[in-house]
């Protein structure tokens, strides 16, 4: 197994299932539709609601409860489309519209998802606290940049650590925690350089479409820096055009370059994962030959 060889499994699925692309990409975009108008409703009725004599408090409860309930709505479909392209390599054979199903399986995936979620959101949160207490001492400036790499560093390690878990338990048709998490022993830096590999692509379509469809908050970024008054107010008018509910040719172009991007990202992460459980599991009996 090697690097070369797990992004040959992501690349592979953008090239040669076209249709399955197309059909990923639509629900990328429809996620991609959904979102926004999620956030206008969300934004708006924060308005409202401070307009109407609600304390911030109450108002930014809410508003939280509400993006984590978007937030929840959109992990079940990625929970749907990341079992739909490890399904295409692992299991090619049962087909069907973009390989998209919806049972035990993706419950399976996405029982998973949550369980790793709240096990790296606990370590960072305690991990936080104490780095935080340190790094205080050096400014509230570099406690803030020190916990945000910390965390960056820290999530890649455990997603890497817990990569395969996803693939081997839709393989297995059964929860594989603890073997999965074991698959990646003597793999683990082939996997993270594959990862590593596949975010600078991904990042690099981000900016992509974000040079494409905010040029000045893009410029503002690299010209003053994250933390800037100039990006702060370039974040304004994109809130603003929320609030709005304005819908113009930015923001559809916006909506499609964020849906192709979603989809190779699927392609390219879910590829790579189970192109990995597959190899490391090839001399296991009854395993589906790779799609072909």
């Amino acid at each position: 197994m090697t690097i070369g060889s797990l992004l040959h499994g992501g690349f592979r699925l953008i090239r040669e299932r076209p249709g399955a692309m197309l059909i990923w990409t639509l629900i990328q975009l429809a996620v991609a539709i959904a979102s926004s108008f999620g956030a206008m409703w969300i934004l708006q009725g924060s308005v409202d609601a401070m307009l109407g004599g609600e304390s911030q408090e109450t108002v930014q409860l809410n508003a939280a409860l509400q993006y984590l309930l978007l937030g929840m709505a959109g992990l079940v479909v990625s929970t749907i489309l990341y079992a739909a392209v490890q399904r295409a390599v692992l299991r090619p054979d049962e087909g069907g519209p973009g390989w998209l199903k919806l049972g035990m399986d993706e419950v399976r995936l996405f029982l998973v998802f949550l369980l790793c979620l709240l096990i790296f959101l606990v370590s960072l949160l305690v991990v936080g606290l104490f780095l935080g207490a340190i790094l205080a001492r050096a400014g509230p400036g570099a406690a803030v940049i020190g916990i945000y790499v910390v965390g960056g560093i820290a999530g890649a390690l455990f997603g890497t650590k817990v990569s395969l878990i996803f693939p081997l338990t839709l393989k297995r048709g059964a929860f594989a925690i603890g073997e999965g998490t074991s698959l990646t022993r003597g793999h683990f830096w082939t996997l993270l350089g594959t990862y590593l590999i596949i975010f600078l692509i991904l990042l690099i379509l981000g900016i992509v479409n974000v040079a494409v469809t905010q040029p000045e908050y893009l410029s503002a970024v690299f010209q003053y820096g994250f933390g800037s008054e100039e990006v702060q107010q370039a974040s304004l008018l994109e809130t603003q055009k929320l609030i709005s509910g304005t819908i113009d040719a930015p923001v559809i172009i916006g909506w499609l370059l964020t849906a192709i991007e979603g989809a190779i990202g699927c392609a390219l992460w879910g590829g790579a994962a189970a192109t990995a459980v597959q190899q490391l599991t090839a001399d296991e009996p009854g395993l589906s030959e790779t799609f072909s």
